[in-house]
């Protein structure tokens, strides 16, 4: 029996295991929603927020995802979302108020950075952009963030993929990357830095909360190592 990773999620519910991703897919497939197919492909195999995929009006600096931002070798150039760094005075000295402070604190501009995925899905955008005549700088999903969140959720009704808190959205796929790349990966101590890497994490504190391991997980690692000897 598997580790089951759900169990340390802050949000328990807010996971897809391969197969529910896989089944999501098989729909659209199945049903002719390639545009829809692709949007949840990307979701899952780049772990990417939502807002860094589709974009966010106007779409003048948060543009989304466009071919041009795929790279030869693979890269692909998000706008990757961070929070500025919070300045408590002013450039002339002047203490700033606890209005503007949080305000600050809470909003996120966007950072160009190359990120990896997979050959498959690279392929597979590429075949996508090149049926739907996509020029360089058009968007390839020209959907809003809550269109994104309506469709997942129709899709996961249709396939009875539910949570009991909450409904299917967008950045439960963000979070099944890391647990599925962990599951993947049990013994690789490399990964927890290859997934705080992969979804920008500025602390490794919090990639950490996808690897708690109980009691029983350890005794068999330990028990593994030892039945070696």
């Amino acid at each position: 029996m598997g580790i089951d990773f759900t169990s340390i999620m802050r949000n328990k519910t807010a996971y897809l295991s391969m197969k529910e991703i896989q089944t999501m897919l098989d729909y659209c497939f199945n049903n002719d929603r390639v545009r829809d197919y692709m949007l949840i492909l990307t979701l899952a195999r780049t772990g990417r927020r939502v807002t860094e995929i589709v974009g966010e009006k106007p779409y003048t600096r948060k543009v989304g995802l466009r071919p041009c931002d795929i790279h030869p070798d693979g890269l692909i150039e998000f706008d990757i979302l961070k929070k500025n760094p919070i300045k408590q005075k002013t450039n002339s000295g002047i203490k700033r108020n606890k209005e503007y402070l949080t305000k600050t604190r809470i909003k996120k501009m966007p950072k160009r950075k190359l990120q990896p995925t997979d050959n498959q899905y690279i392929n597979i955008l590429k075949k996508y952009i090149k049926a739907h005549n996509i020029t360089p700088k058009q968007r390839i999903f020209p959907i809003t963030r809550r269109r994104v969140n309506h469709i997942l959720e129709q899709i996961s009704n249709k396939t009875h993929i539910n949570r009991s808190k909450g409904k299917i959205h967008a950045h439960m796929f963000r979070h099944s990357l890391a647990i599925n790349l962990l599951k993947d990966n049990p013994n690789d101590a490399s990964i927890i830095k290859q997934i705080q890497q992969l979804l920008d994490h500025s602390k490794i504190d919090v990639t950490y909360h996808y690897a708690q391991f109980t009691p029983e997980d350890k005794r068999k690692s330990l028990n593994k190592l030892f039945n070696k000897q």
